[in-house]
Formats: C-alpha cells, sequence, structure tokens
C-alpha cells in the first residue's frame, strides 16, 4: 500500500472531523488495490463529502489522470431537509490541500437530486470505478444516489454506501431496498464498519475476495438475494472461537456440555444485570 494511504488511514484522518471507521479506510484501500490488478480505471466521485474524511482517501487512489468529484450541498445548508451533515467548502478543501493536493478536483455544489448519472460522468470525464453515496440519508436520496452512482459506473466501479444498516437513519435502508426492486444491473458483495459495497455481477466474487482478505474474520449471509461478506474487523475472543467450533457442536449437546452451557448462559446474565448471584 502507498505510504500516503497508509499514513492518512492511521493517523492523518483523525486530524479530520467526520466519520470514518479504520476499518472501513482499510477495506476501501484493499478494493482500490484490486481494481489497480484487474486494470479498472475511471474517477472517483463522493456524494456528501462533509469534511472530506472519506473523499482524500479516495482522492489518494485515484491514479493522476482520473478526475475526483465532490458533491456537497456546501453553504446550501437550508437544503439539508434531514441534517444529515454539515458540508463547509472551504474546510473540506484545506483538508484536502493539507492532506494530498487539488490538481484533479471537480467541485460540484448543490442538491444531488439535480444530478443524473450522466451529469457525474461529464463531471469525471468519464466513468467511475469508485462512488461513495453519503449525502441526504431520507430514502428518496439514498435511492436517488444511488441511482445515479450506479449510472456512472465504469466496468469494474465499486459503490459504496454509508449506514445502511444505522438504525439512526433507516431511511438509507429503505432507499436502498426501494431501489433494488428495480432489478438494476448492481450487486452487493460486502458489508461491515457501517459501509455496504455494490458492484456489476462480472466483479463480485473478486471484490468479495478482497474484502475478506481485509478483514478478520467474516460471515456469508444473503443480502438482497446475493451472498455477501460481512466484514468483522475485531479480533474474536478464544471463548468466541470455541462457540463456533466444531468441537463445541459436538459437545454442548452431551451431558458435560449441558452444564457447560448453563454456566455460560447464567454467567452473560450476571454481567448484564439480568439476575443476582443472591438468586441462586
Amino acid at each position: 500500500m502507498d505510504q500516503r494511504i497508509t499514513s492518512y488511514i492511521h493517523r492523518d484522518k483523525f486530524r479530520i472531523e467526520g466519520w470514518l471507521h479504520t476499518d472501513a479506510a482499510l477495506a476501501i484501500a484493499a478494493l482500490g488495490e484490486r481494481q489497480q490488478a484487474l486494470g479498472v480505471g475511471g474517477g472517483v466521485a463522493e456524494i456528501g463529502v462533509h469534511h472530506g474524511k472519506l473523499f482524500i482517501l479516495l482522492y489518494l487512489l485515484g491514479r493522476s489522470s482520473e478526475k475526483a468529484v465532490a458533491i456537497d450541498l456546501f453553504e446550501d445548508q437550508h437544503l439539508n431537509v434531514d441534517q444529515s451533515g454539515n458540508g463547509d467548502f472551504w474546510t473540506f478543501r484545506r483538508n484536502l490541500e493539507r492532506h494530498a493536493d487539488t490538481q484533479r478536483l471537480v467541485v460540484h455544489q448543490g442538491n444531488s437530486l439535480d444530478l443524473s448519472g450522466a451529469d457525474l460522468v461529464r463531471l469525471a470525464g468519464g466513468p467511475l470505478r469508485l462512488a461513495s453515496v453519503d449525502g441526504g440519508h431520507t430514502a428518496q436520496h439514498a435511492a436517488h444516489d444511488l441511482a445515479v452512482a450506479e449510472a456512472a459506473l465504469a466496468e469494474g466501479g465499486i459503490v459504496i454506501v454509508d449506514d445502511v444498516f444505522n438504525e439512526q437513519w433507516p431511511g438509507v435502508a429503505e432507499g436502498v431496498h426501494r431501489y433494488f426492486a428495480r432489478r438494476p444491473n448492481l450487486v452487493p458483495f460486502a458489508i461491515g464498519a457501517n459501509k455496504t459495497y455494490f458492484c456489476r455481477p462480472s466483479h463480485s466474487e473478486s471484490y468479495r475476495d478482497a474484502a475478506v482478505a481485509a478483514a478478520q474474520w467474516v460471515t456469508m449471509p444473503d443480502f438482497l438475494g446475493e451472498r455477501v461478506a460481512v466484514l468483522q474487523f475485531a479480533r474474536r475472543s478464544f471463548k468466541d472461537r470455541f462457540a463456533h467450533s466444531d468441537a463445541w457442536r459436538r459437545l454442548r449437546a452431551t451431558p458435560v456440555g449441558q452444564p457447560l452451557r448453563w454456566a455460560w448462559h447464567t454467567g452473560r446474565r450476571l454481567r448484564r444485570g439480568l439476575v443476582r448471584k443472591e438468586d441462586f
């Protein structure tokens, strides 16, 4: 990984106000590297840049020939109907200058609902290989912005959607399901650290493998009719690993395993304050 990207992920991004888990940054960087290995080209863009915390990472992942499009209301905050962010252009620009440069920057200030996929392609000078959707968090905004990003996507491009599983913003989940009711040529391939990742079906397996390699461990449920990697980044404790092992599955139904199960569940209830020691 490029040293500038490593430094940004592990140090510099903490100096910028905003929302980006280190785990998500590492996964996005891994996906960017996989795109380079596959020869996927195109610009990068974000709808809803706030102060640039994620946008700067996308910018650093871009090549010298690839434009980086920043879309935000910025000073038009009277249009921010759900108060899901509070972007400031000059703060954003200073952050970008401090941690990267502005040579490839293209800024569009305005409501993303007025944008089309063709508009985004025009701003970027061609299709996109990385597009982040983190603008308005209503169902209308989420569905529209996902459609715009998907329409501007290069073959092998990736769309990253924020807050799909965040209980504070149920409109995002509704918007994603509303958009997928149209059966677009897009599939989810990974979920983790408050980001959900989508691409064309042709690249889903390769990108899922790259995302899995960036995580500590994964589960593989279905989402929107596709097998996705749910990325877990915290190292599991021995107890948790044992609880999911074949050895415990064989042991738990035996005369030895049953009292162990009772002791484990009782310990959990004691720690949560659901029962007291004097109750036993």
